[in-house]
């Protein structure tokens, strides 16, 4: 009996076994799959090779952008000059600078003048509150005695890491100077206020 369960036990195997067919059948199958897993993966290298070239190009795009930025002194010219020719109605009218120091109490800072702004030519007529790059500003209207031309002198609490580096008087540095739109403007530092002034000519 035991023989016989012996034989049985044999043959099952052997039933279970592979003939060479079989065989090089099983081999051949493994060979293929192994061919199909990398070309499987191809579409997934695509997609991690087009989202590197996608971070590359916006990369690329945004330090161009930002070396593209105007600097600072032409924004606030830009936007000196577009308040200028805007002449909006002024919210107090007087020749004397105390007044304005008086009107303008809403400011860090008190209004003073600048060794720039020295020229008996130029009357003050009055001013309004303003803005430069979101700070808060004063806007003065001047007029030209002899010509009638009206200029614009804006002042504001100098900051350096808002505004950048703007040329500062104490330093003996001379005020940038801008046009735009055909309308010149100088900016610069003095004791610690930032000043901007539109003007008609290139003197």
């Amino acid at each position: 009996m035991k023989r016989d369960l012996k034989n049985s036990v044999k043959s099952y195997v052997e039933s279970k076994q592979l003939n060479e067919e079989q065989l090089d059948s099983l081999v051949n199958m493994v060979n293929a799959q192994k061919e199909i897993e990398p070309k499987q993966s191809r579409p997934m290298l695509r997609v991690a090779a087009v989202m590197a070239s996608i971070l590359i190009a916006a990369g690329l795009l945004w330090n161009v952008g930002f070396k593209q930025q105007p600097e600072v002194s032409i924004l606030i010219a830009e936007e000196v000059v577009h308040n200028h020719l805007k002449m909006k109605p002024l919210e107090v009218s007087s020749h004397s600078l105390q007044d304005m120091r008086t009107y303008f109490n809403k400011l860090d800072f008190a209004l003073r003048g600048s060794s720039l702004i020295t020229s008996g030519d130029l009357q003050l007529l009055g001013g309004r509150y303003c803005s430069i790059q979101g700070v808060t500003a004063a806007q003065l209207r001047l007029q030209d005695r002899e010509t009638g031309e009206l200029e614009t002198l804006y002042e504001a609490p100098y900051d350096n890491d808002l505004f950048q580096e703007l040329p500062d008087l104490q330093k003996g540095q001379t005020p940038k100077r801008h046009y735009i739109n055909g309308i010149g403007v100088d900016i610069w530092v003095d004791k610690g206020i930032l000043f901007a002034r539109t003007f008609s000519d290139d003197t």
